[in-house]
């Protein structure tokens, strides 16, 4: 698609207008399940507006499909989150947050099945990130896959023997097929 100099001008305005307004309401590396309040939602919304207004400008924008979605989520619109964060994987698939994004949205929605699908596609687009790794056996955990769990956390740890996180998980793992403890559910996951 080519666009005019013009063109180029008022998405970039309507885009960094978007990303200014959503400073500090989205986590890319975290999660925050703490509700927004009413002028987080107010700037949210604006936000939306303004990714909205770039888009039309320049349909395939996947960053700003990406934020639209990341926004839905923090506003608990996990339907149209993930809506939008799909939208955005079908303009890029080189970038292993979208579908990890994807699968944490998934996992809100109860489609365990398609939150695999995601990490695991995360997992091949970034195959030594430790982080995807423990998640991606986290949600095979959930949703029962526990020897295939157990051989993901161990690739994890084999590249970072000293990360906290993974470590929970893999304890919780063990704990679970040795009938120790009890299954986690997403929501035990994400406390």
């Amino acid at each position: 698609m080519n666009l005019t100099e013009n063109q180029i001008s008022e998405f970039n305005n309507y885009y960094n207008k978007g990303c200014s307004l959503q400073k500090g309401l989205i986590l890319l590396d975290g999660y925050r399940p703490k509700s927004l309040g009413f002028f987080e939602k107010l700037r949210a919304k604006k936000a939306v507006y303004n990714f909205e207004k770039a888009l039309e400008i320049y349909p395939e924008s996947w960053q700003s499909l990406f934020f639209i979605g990341k926004i839905y989520q923090r506003l608990r619109n996990y339907e149209k989150s993930l809506e939008f964060i799909e939208m955005s994987m079908k303009y890029e698939n080189h970038n292993h947050i979208l579908p990890q994004e994807a699968s944490l949205v998934c996992m809100h929605l109860n489609q365990l099945e398609k939150a695999i699908e995601y990490s695991k596609l995360s997992v091949e687009i970034s195959p030594e990130n430790f982080a995807l790794l423990g998640n991606h056996a986290m949600n095979l955990l959930v949703a029962e896959f526990d020897e295939e769990a157990k051989e993901i956390i161990e690739k994890a740890m084999l590249i970072n023997p000293e990360d906290k996180i993974n470590k929970n998980i893999q304890q919780k793992i063990e704990n679970v097929i040795l009938k120790k403890e009890r299954r986690p559910k997403f929501s035990d996951a994400i406390q």
